[in-house]
């Protein structure tokens, strides 16, 4: 999970910010710490082309996939 493959899949998808993306605990460190590593801080709430990412806290989301959810 990066940041590279994350925002083209927001774009290819078309994705509005009528909903929000879950990460595994683990995709999600991933996921941030690339964001970091690319633009050297992260805002709270996390967002990628104004589509919020969280982290999956009902352990339901499997390690390297996601889930949408429609606000």
């Amino acid at each position: 999970m990066n940041f590279d493959g994350m925002r083209n899949f927001i774009i290819e998808n078309e994705l509005t910010d009528s909903v929000v993306i879950a990460l595994h605990p683990e995709s999600f460190d991933t996921l941030a710490l690339d964001y970091i590593r690319i633009h050297e801080t992260i805002e709270r709430p996390f967002e990628i082309l104004g589509i919020e990412i969280v982290e999956d806290t009902t352990n339901t989301v499997p390690k390297n996939h996601f889930r949408i959810i429609e606000l």
